[in-house]
């Protein structure tokens, strides 16, 4: 799996310790092409950045580019995680609902099932017109 990676924060890194690409390579135990090919692209596989983060002595969150300057957002979820999250609860809501409807259901008497089978059938099958035909019956 590929990871974006901060490749200026590596560059930086690597040059503050007076590091040749050549010297990273050998330190995080990878072929120093590896480290030509993130420091131009910025894209690494997570071996990848795990052995330099090691070597440059860092914390594998601080090179990810996705992570970097995230940290007023971070406390606040992202929209489509509240959206998932509020989806859950909603389904968590209707099959609780449904749960209560269908114990309710089961306590009623033979014949009180059969008349709300009947009223829901009728309400189900009935055209759609706003006359007096569409009410409930009062019996």
């Amino acid at each position: 799996m590929d990871v974006q990676v901060d490749r200026d924060l590596i560059r930086s890194e690597r040059e503050k310790r007076a590091w040749s690409q050549e010297h990273l390579a050998g330190a995080a135990g990878i072929g120093p092409r590896t480290i030509q090919r993130i420091e131009a692209t910025g894209v690494a596989s997570y071996e990848s950045v795990r052995a330099i983060a090691a070597a440059l002595e860092l914390p594998l969150s601080q090179l990810r580019a996705d992570q970097r300057g995230v940290t007023s957002s971070a406390t606040a979820p992202a929209p489509a995680a509240r959206l998932r999250f509020a989806l859950r609860w909603l389904g968590t809501g209707v099959a609780l609902a449904m749960l209560a409807c269908g114990s309710g259901f089961l306590l009623l008497k033979d014949y009180q099932k059969v008349r709300v089978l009947r009223t829901f059938e009728q309400w189900v099958t009935a055209p759609a017109q706003s006359n007096a035909a569409n009410r409930p019956d009062d019996r």
